[in-house]
């Protein structure tokens, strides 16, 4: 005779996975926490270093696009000049795309005229032709009539003296200027637009130089302890504090 043992069978309703407790739940959510904590920094940076590369590439070619101008005009960069004659328009049709005069940091209203969404100043070279100009045609250019720019061959130090800088947020000065007392545009430069730290003097700004090169100068390093937006060594050797 066979005997049968019956085995209780579960209901189908029943699950036959293990069901997490509010205490393991509670847990998994805390480390996930602590992880997403520990990869936002590396998050932050690595998107704060792409927004610099993208911002020396359109530094690069607005070098490249002074070059090229300079090639087509016989040895000489634009005028010092205001409105459809300043270095916007005289080099557009090198640089072609608007988008390169923005730096992904700035974020400009659509309300804003395009040709005022801008993140780049050029330097207005003052010092050369304080030098070289008479006081009366000196007084021309400072009036933004002068009109001719300065030649490419004047510079004698190019991989040491800045064409382009960074400008600070909202400002809309075209050139930089420091023919007044230490440097009525100083403060239009924007020494630290990709921040490091919380500090008002960390991080640094990419500029362009005259050789077409582009380095990154931490806070203040453009105007002191050597002036590098001078050209002559009678200001180039006058340090300029920051602002």
């Amino acid at each position: 005779m066979k005997f049968f043992i019956p085995i209780p069978q579960r209901s189908a309703g029943r699950s036959l996975a293990r069901a997490f407790t509010l205490i393991e739940l509670l847990v998994v959510i805390g480390i996930i926490g602590i992880l997403a904590s520990m990869l936002m920094p590396a998050l932050s940076r690595a998107k704060m270093k792409a927004t610099r590369i993208k911002c020396v590439s359109n530094a690069r070619q607005l070098g490249l696009a002074l070059t090229m101008y300079a090639s087509d005009h016989d040895g000489y960069f634009p005028p010092r000049a205001m409105a459809t004659n300043n270095w916007i328009y005289k080099l557009k049709p090198f640089y072609l795309d608007a988008a390169v005069l923005i730096c992904p940091m700035d974020k400009f209203s659509f309300l804003l005229p395009k040709e005022l969404k801008r993140s780049y100043i050029i330097n207005g070279w003052n010092d050369y032709f304080e030098a070289t100009l008479t006081q009366k045609e000196y007084e021309i250019y400072k009036q933004w009539s002068w009109p001719q720019g300065m030649k490419e061959s004047a510079i004698p130090y190019p991989s040491d003296t800045i064409s382009f800088g960074e400008k600070t947020k909202g400002s809309f000065h075209v050139h930089m200027d420091f023919y007044q007392g230490n440097g009525n545009d100083i403060e239009e430069i924007a020494q630290n637009k990709h921040l490091s730290g919380d500090s008002k003097t960390s991080g640094g700004s990419n500029f362009t130089f005259a050789d077409g090169s582009v380095r990154y100068l931490l806070f203040g390093r453009s105007v002191s302890p050597m002036n590098l937006w001078a050209v002559t060594d009678k200001y180039r050797s006058v340090a300029i504090p920051p602002k």
